[in-house]
């Protein structure tokens, strides 16, 4: 996996704070509050943390703000720690298309290609095994009769 920082529970305890005091007021302090409660979220060690923030960067996706290229970033950052790197592939080439320099988002989709990769050969690993079995189990029948 990439080396990407991680929250702990008192960092997103914190945040979750900021965030439910910002909500009240609004405007760019709430929407501030939320991008650091969504950052901490999907750096979490948690899934349900991760979760949360993959579904918080949703929502404030389908609405407009300057912050789109970090927000994309981060739930990138979500999708992959998730495990879901064809989604997390699919989000970061977007990022690049429009922000080809972004360097965070070129070197977590070289980790995300290594880790397709990796789980790849472990499925044709997993999957030759199981033919292996099958094969000496059949074979076994044979000899037998």
């Amino acid at each position: 996996m990439a080396e990407l920082p991680w929250t702990e529970a008192d960092v997103i305890q914190r945040c979750q704070h900021e965030y439910q005091a910002a909500a009240r007021e609004g405007g760019q302090e709430g929407q501030d509050a939320t991008v650091r409660l969504a950052w901490a979220q999907v750096h979490s060690t948690k899934t349900s943390d991760v979760d949360r923030g993959v579904e918080l960067l949703q929502a404030m996706l389908t609405q407009e703000s300057a912050d789109t290229r970090d927000l994309l970033y981060l739930l990138a950052v979500g999708q992959y720690r998730r495990r879901h790197y064809l989604d997390a592939r699919t989000t970061l080439r977007d990022l690049l298309k429009g922000n080809p320099e972004f360097r965070q988002a070129e070197s977590l989709l070289k980790s995300v290609d290594e880790d397709i990769v990796r789980d790849g050969l472990v499925g044709v690993g997993a999957g030759a095994a199981v033919i292996g079995v099958i094969g000496a189990i059949a074979y076994a029948a044979l000899r037998k009769r």
